[in-house]
């Protein structure tokens, strides 16, 4: 449609310069050919003369009105013809902006699709990004506690090697009101570790149970020292808990290595009143 018009405009007839062409060639005919046929005075005087002085007022009047009446129609129709033309560019141009208009609305249009698109890829990207991400947490966090988990399996193996294999087969004799009571320890250096540390969580809690109703004239009955030892070393493993995997945390519980702590706790206690 752009086209069409821009092909129109090329087409436009400067109607101006065509009346103007018109009227002097109406000029040229009208002095050459029709005044001298409708003057009224001989041949040999001037045009002049032929023109005015032969005629009256009123034969100039109506001879001039006669002849520029087509001068002023020509004219007339001329500016008909440009105005008309006025209105067509004026039409032309106007279909031109709404067309660029529509153009301009249809770039946009794709402009701001492209831009939906765009943001639409961002936002994907962002949250591969952030999955990835997340993923790459998660196996640093996977990494971090099964390195904490091997430390842990470490701590529980010395600590079964050392403290636990020196309270092997150590006994003692707790007298109560009712008689006396001997046990020992048993011999943790035969046993697994985890086998070790069930069994010392059982007999601890016997023993803490046994050393409430300790005679106060009795003899104190264990050498506390190793206990603590022992105390230390879980309390490491306990202070472990929030880095180890769910797994270890399990086999921390099922281990007993709280209620070992927490017995080892209680016979120092029951062991500080009794000397006091």
């Amino acid at each position: 449609m752009i086209k069409d018009a821009k092909n129109q405009s090329h087409l436009r007839i400067n109607w101006l310069a065509t009346a103007g062409i018109f009227t002097a060639l109406y000029l040229i005919v009208l002095v050459v050919f029709l005044i001298p046929e409708t003057s009224l005075c001989s041949a040999g005087e001037t045009l002049t003369q032929r023109l005015l002085a032969c005629r009256s007022l009123n034969e100039l009047g109506d001879f001039l009105a006669g002849a520029f009446a087509p001068v002023a129609f020509l004219w007339l129709v001329a500016a008909v013809l440009i105005q008309a033309q006025e209105l067509r560019a004026q039409r032309e141009e106007l279909a031109m902006t709404r067309q660029e208009l529509a153009d301009s609305r249809e770039v946009m249009r794709e402009q701001a699709e492209q831009a939906r698109n765009q943001a639409l890829q961002a936002q994907r990207q962002a949250d591969f990004i952030g999955e990835q991400t997340e993923n790459l947490r998660r196996q640093s966090e996977e990494a971090h506690r099964e390195r904490q988990d091997r430390v842990f399996e470490e701590i529980l193996h010395a600590t079964h090697k050392e403290s636990l294999s020196n309270l092997s087969n150590a006994e003692h004799h707790v007298q109560t009101e009712s008689g006396l009571n001997l046990s020992r320890f048993p011999d943790f250096r035969r046993k697994t570790y985890d086998e070790a540390f069930f069994d010392m969580a059982q007999h601890l809690e016997n023993l803490r149970l046994l050393l409430r109703s300790i005679s106060k004239t009795a003899r104190w009955p264990l050498n506390t020292e190793p206990l603590i030892e022992l105390s230390n070393s879980i309390n490491i493993a306990i202070a472990m808990e929030s880095k180890i995997s769910p797994a270890g945390q399990v086999k921390m519980n099922s281990l007993g290595l709280k209620r070992i702590h927490s017995s080892i706790r209680e016979i120092i206690e029951i062991e500080r009143t009794f000397k006091s």
